[in-house]
């Protein structure tokens, strides 16, 4: 009997242990900035301990000078993105810097995420929009239906929402955070991420079979 109860909860929760931890072989993370005619070439990410990164990126892009730029996707059953720049500094004629980060290849869907943006202002003045999309022809950067709009911000700001999801696969998301730099030039420092909202029968399925294993527990622990 024990053993039949124990096999019941665990094939009931292969599903959900298996959508946070599936293979991410078919999603690699590509990073791609851009200011006014300028566009850098298209970073692709490498495989990381716990799915694929963009390594620290320091280059130039029209009048941007962007250090340790870098990117992060759990692959493709865990959608969980984040993108992080440290020091994208800009001069006061620079064009508006789009600094992207997109995965496709997302097999597990979402009925909403949940976007996190945060960024402090080192010097000088300017704003900072953050957004994100997701794209059921699952194409790199494509930025077919919003997610959710942070910004614009012209000071130090730590903010999240929850927005738009899709139960649709496969499908792509797309981060894109717009900086622009003031009279007197602009240095930003941000970081900005993306991840499924728990769906609330799921955590509840899920506690539910836990209590079922630490009730087996105590049964077993009664019968010795």
């Amino acid at each position: 009997m024990n053993n039949k109860l124990l096999t019941t909860v665990a094939l009931a929760a292969a599903p959900l242990f298996a959508a946070g931890f599936a293979s991410n072989a078919m999603a690699t993370v590509e990073l791609k900035l851009t200011s006014g005619g300028f566009t850098s070439a298209v970073s692709v990410g490498a495989s990381c301990s716990s799915g694929t990164c963009i390594s620290p990126l320091s280059t130039t892009v029209g009048d941007w000078d962007v250090n340790l730029t870098s990117g992060f996707s759990a692959g493709s059953g865990n959608p969980t993105m984040d993108l992080s720049s440290f020091n994208a500094t800009g001069s006061s004629s620079a064009a508006p810097l789009h600094i992207e980060l997109s995965d496709n290849g997302f097999n597990v869907g979402s009925s909403s995420f949940l976007l996190k943006s945060l960024g402090g202002l080192v010097s000088g003045s300017g704003t900072a929009t953050y957004s994100a999309y997701f794209d059921t022809g699952n194409t790199h950067f494509a930025e077919t239906t919003l997610i959710g709009l942070l910004g614009p911000f012209s000071t130090d700001y730590l903010v999240n929402m929850t927005g738009a999801g899709t139960t649709g696969t496969p499908y792509s998301l797309t981060e894109d955070l717009v900086l622009t730099a003031g009279a007197a030039g602009v240095a930003w420092s941000t970081d900005s991420s993306i991840a499924p909202v728990p769906e609330p029968a799921s955590l509840v399925l899920l506690a539910s079979q836990f209590v079922g294993l630490g009730w087996l527990g105590r049964r077993r622990r009664k019968a010795a």
